[in-house]
């Protein structure tokens, strides 16, 4: 995975697993995955270590952020009249490594039982039972590419299903 192309990395942004913090951060449960730009202050009910040494308050020292005074990635030119413009950096470089974060890992286990029952000397019926996520196993979403925060109220794979199927053949 790669952070969002507006931020710029001045640092290493991946976490630790067992350094990863949850929080509350817009009414919903979150989980730190990397360092990106968000107010830390907004975050609520911290558990599993310190916040603010992974986000700093300060803007200009979080390890991933906009560029320009503003944090708005636009920087101050100098023209030759003394006037000072600010220069949207659309067109510049972004020297920032990509897909240099790894995302949660994502597994699933589909399962199929079936049955032949013959009859006469031709004919056979066969009965199929389709389980798909048989353990009903939970994938977590993917982080916001802003922010670092994984929702930890949604999943990324469906629920368990069950197919039953009856083939006649003759």
């Amino acid at each position: 995975m790669s952070p969002a192309a507006g931020l710029y990395q001045f640092g290493d942004l991946r976490i630790d697993p067992d350094q990863r913090v949850e929080l509350t951060f817009s009414g919903l449960r979150q989980r730190l995955w990397f360092k990106g730009d968000f107010n830390p202050a907004s975050a609520t009910n911290v558990t599993g270590g310190n916040l603010l040494a992974l986000i700093p308050l300060d803007r200009g020292q979080r390890a991933a952020h906009p560029l320009g005074p503003l944090f708005n990635n636009q920087l101050p030119l100098t023209l030759a009249n003394g006037t000072v413009r600010n220069v949207p950096i659309t067109e510049l470089y972004n020297y920032s490594p990509r897909a240099n974060i790894i995302g949660p890992g994502a597994w699933n286990a589909d399962m199929a039982l079936f049955k032949n029952f013959k009859f006469r000397e031709q004919g056979n019926f066969r009965f199929t039972a389709d389980f798909f996520n048989i353990f009903n196993h939970p994938n977590d979403a993917n982080p916001d590419l802003t922010t670092g925060l994984q929702n930890l109220g949604v999943q990324t794979n469906g629920p368990r299903t069950i197919q039953l199927s009856l083939r006649l053949d003759w």
